[in-house]
């Protein structure tokens, strides 16, 4: 069997980095065709505005309709209908896109729908609700639109407030079929791990501390990382250690030496050489810049 194709987040598409986008269903279309079975290391939530046909994700059946939403979290694997014929809007972005600016790590883990372990990815809109949030989804295709002068603000508010109502929707009981294959199990894993490195980043940057949370091998761990999130466990951990570097950086006065106790590095200079490789730039500079 070969492996599950896995789809990145193109964040170049208008000219400068975005980190959140909005395309019809027509438009993924294609990607379907080709490979109606893939992965997605970044958030997807579908609003399905016209037809009606079933979906998986994560081998959990969807009958899915007009006003329902289908949300997906990083590392879910979806399986669409070679040729769809439904219409409607995806809404995509990664979680840095919000992380940068709500100084809450479990921000997104907030959303019921979202949460790793819902009891189902589908949710239901009341049709006045879903006509709402679909002019909201219509007002951030327009400013993503604007390109290089699009605000970054205007579609963080909007995003926000999409979130904040799907909230209100009704979730849509589902049945999942258990047939404890590899691959199920390691998406648990993965999913897990992506929850533990969300409670537990400022306890340890060690792989082996959470491999052994998870009974399993850091190797094993190493391999499901690049697999389903494309990038290797410890870079999954340090790139959420960075990120709440950068939280620290904007929002508090700590010094960069503080700043690098808090988040457990051996020196205050290991901490700056790390920054600047993931980041590009020292974190004085990057505070500098954000100031």
């Amino acid at each position: 069997m070969k492996s599950i194709v896995q789809y990145h987040f193109i964040n170049e598409k208008y000219g400068k980095t975005l980190l959140i986008d909005i395309v019809p269903i027509a438009e993924i279309n294609k990607y379907i065709e080709k490979e109606p079975i893939h992965r997605l290391t970044f958030y997807d939530i579908t609003f399905i505005t016209n037809g009606s046909e079933n979906v998986f994700i994560n081998q959990t059946e969807l009958h899915v309709s007009a006003g329902d939403v289908i949300c997906s979290i990083p590392g879910e694997i979806w399986s669409w209908p070679k040729q769809t014929a439904m219409q409607g809007y995806v809404l995509l972005f990664e979680e840095e896109f919000l992380f940068s600016f709500f100084n809450d790590k479990q921000f997104l883990n907030k959303f019921r729908y979202l949460k790793h372990g819902r009891s189902s990815p589908l949710i239901r809109l009341k049709k006045k609700l879903f006509k709402e949030v679909v002019a909201y989804l219509e007002q951030i295709k327009g400013e993503i639109q604007l390109g290089v002068t699009s605000s970054e603000h205007v579609l963080r508010a909007l995003l926000y407030l999409i979130l904040a109502l799907l909230e209100r929707a009704e979730a849509v009981a589902v049945k999942t079929i258990y047939t404890n294959t590899k691959e199920e199990q390691a998406n648990r894993h993965i999913q897990a791990f992506v929850k533990l490195v969300d409670e537990h980043y400022l306890q340890s940057h060690d792989v082996q501390f959470f491999a052994d949370k998870l009974f399993i091998t850091a190797n094993y761990l190493n391999r499901m990382a690049k697999e389903y999130l494309g990038s290797t466990s410890k870079s999954y951990i340090l790139n959420r250690v960075i990120q709440e570097a950068k939280n620290l950086l904007n929002y508090t006065s700590l010094s960069v030496a503080e700043i690098s106790n808090q988040l457990k590095f051996e020196t205050p200079n290991y901490f700056v050489r790390l920054f600047r490789k993931y980041v590009g730039i020292t974190p004085k500079q990057y505070r500098d810049e954000k100031s």
